[in-house]
């Protein structure tokens, strides 16, 4: 059974059922994992009151048993005039040249037109038990301060902070726009540094400036023992929108995308502004935390904030690119139970056409729609088929979302797919929508509301889904996919959801099909 100290799982990943947990901070001290995470104030919904949040700080030996301080470490100040008054918002945890914990955070203000500033919080120990903040924001040298010309004030947010080992000084990132170029893309990131975290040189140049996007969030530099510098960072927007990654040889870049055909892209957009710490005892390794987004079902509009995930582990190939996955201690404790549903071996064979097979009769059977966690299993080995996959929640009229795994290439290495969790039915045209009087959802996301091509997935690997609520992550060849289902989409004919496998145009074998309801902490 999953011991918590004082944390449920369904309270790591949110505070209460009123409120949402957001941007992650993770620090390893000692061993110990802290994770401050920014907290929305509770039943808000949309900008500016839901984004008047604060941090609050968890901490844990292992990844599976959590507390969470009685106090929030950071607060917007009560006095409007301050430079956070409307929302602290994301940043970094860093040891100082003190031993203690330090805290840089971005305040907004919307009196002061929305503008972000940086600002210093210090704890008297390197636990962080508390946080005093510095009165007035970070203070650029004279020498340097006429750089800020290059960048926009609107957008000067997500400090992180490191201490560059070669440099023997401390780097702050800073996600920004420059003042001039195309609009749309001027989206870049700042560098900061300082020999003692009070007083900050701020580069000429921006650090990286990709001119592909409108602003990253939340970045994070680090390195790993095969000696590549990672560059990290989300993207609200496309192309390759979610949390990404950049590689280089050195921590000043340049950072290029890997080669292994993700686009350095882990997961889609729902699972956001994730960051990580050195896994504890294993400096091969990084954990992530990231959120997956709320949506307000009153006017179907997604939120900032939703459910923290369980964390994630993340660990280069032999070529430096990066795989992640679910860590496997958290599973173990959580899965523990006999499953409430297995199937050896299923076998769909289908020429020219789709064929269905229903594993539950409801989805009441396969335990999905408890709100512990459900993990679910399979293997699978495919001839000829055009794709094949798992339907969730689909309705009598198949009505629902489909995984889909479309063979891309073979050969005598590991064979590639492309996956994708799409949304059935689709949206349609305006002339056939007013035709048949069908005016279906168009989401944000498209019809394929997650896709990656390039996966490899070799002979034997097992497709990993976790279902807690609402939520699905599911976890193959080192890349995921995570999404909110949607009420409105799997509640079409009744209440007879059902879960399936399905083939299209030729055969696959699923084995190894198993399902679990998670331990009651």
């Amino acid at each position: 059974m999953v011991s918590f100290t004082g944390v449920s799982p369904s309270s790591f990943r949110r505070l209460s059922p009123s409120q949402g947990s957001a941007d992650a901070i993770p620090i390893l001290v000692n061993d110990t994992y802290h994770l401050f995470h920014l907290t929305t104030p509770p039943h808000t919904v949309h900008h500016p009151e839901r984004l008047r949040s604060y941090w609050s700080h968890l901490r844990s030996r292992n990844l599976i048993q959590w507390s969470r301080d009685d106090s929030p470490s950071i607060v917007p100040d009560q006095d409007s005039a301050n430079h956070d008054a409307d929302g602290a918002w994301t940043g970094s945890a860093v040891i100082g040249p003190d031993g203690n914990m330090h805290i840089f955070y971005t305040g907004y203000n919307l009196s002061q037109d929305g503008k972000q500033v940086i600002i210093h919080a210090a704890s008297p120990d390197i636990e962080g038990s508390s946080f005093v903040k510095f009165p007035e924001p970070i203070s650029i040298s004279n020498e340097t301060v006429a750089n800020l010309a290059l960048f926009e004030d609107i957008d000067f947010r997500d400090p992180y902070v490191l201490f560059n080992q070669d440099e023997r000084q401390y780097w702050m990132l800073v996600a920004t726009r420059l003042s001039e170029g195309p609009y749309w893309t001027r989206g870049c990131l700042a560098l900061l540094t300082s020999t003692d975290l009070n007083t900050w040189n701020l580069e000429p140049e921006p650090f990286f400036a990709p001119n592909d996007m409108f602003c990253p969030e939340c970045p994070e530099l680090f390195t790993l023992p095969n000696g590549y510098w990672y560059l990290v960072y989300s993207r609200f927007a496309s192309p390759d929108s979610g949390t990404v990654y950049r590689m280089s040889d050195s921590p000043r870049g340049p950072f290029r995308k890997p080669k292994d055909g993700s686009a350095g892209r882990w997961d889609g957009r729902r699972w956001y502004a994730a960051k990580s710490c050195p896994k504890a005892g294993d400096p091969s390794k990084r954990v992530y935390f990231g959120w997956i987004a709320d949506r307000c079902e009153e006017d179907k509009k997604w939120m900032w904030g939703g459910d923290m995930a369980y964390p994630r582990q993340v660990s280069a190939t032999a070529d430096g690119s990066l795989r992640i996955e679910p860590v496997e201690e958290i599973l173990s404790e959580l899965f523990r139970s006999e499953p409430i549903f297995q199937r050896p071996s299923v076998k769909l064979n289908s020429l020219g056409a789709v064929k269905k097979h229903f594993l539950y009769p409801t989805s009441a059977d396969s335990g999905a729609t408890s709100s512990l966690p459900t993990f679910m299993s399979f293997k699978f080995s495919s001839s000829d088929a055009a794709s094949f996959g798992v339907l969730f929640h689909a309705d009598a009229d198949l009505s629902g979302y489909w995984l889909r795994f479309t063979p891309a290439q073979a050969g005598s290495g590991r064979p590639f797919f492309t996956i994708s969790l799409s949304l059935c039915p689709p949206s349609l045209d305006d002339f056939w929508a007013d035709q048949y009087k069908l005016y279906l959802p168009r989401e944000v996301d498209g019809h394929e509301l997650v896709r990656h091509d390039n996966v490899p997935i070799g002979p034997g690997e097992a497709v990993k889904v976790l279902m807690i609520g609402d939520t699905l992550e599911v976890f193959v060849g080192g890349r995921a996919i995570s999404y909110r289902f949607q009420p409105k989409h799997y509640g079409g004919k009744g209440v007879n959801l059902r879960y399936g496998l399905f083939v299209d145009d030729g055969e696959v074998t699923f084995n190894s099909f198993f399902s679990v309801v998670g331990n009651t902490p």
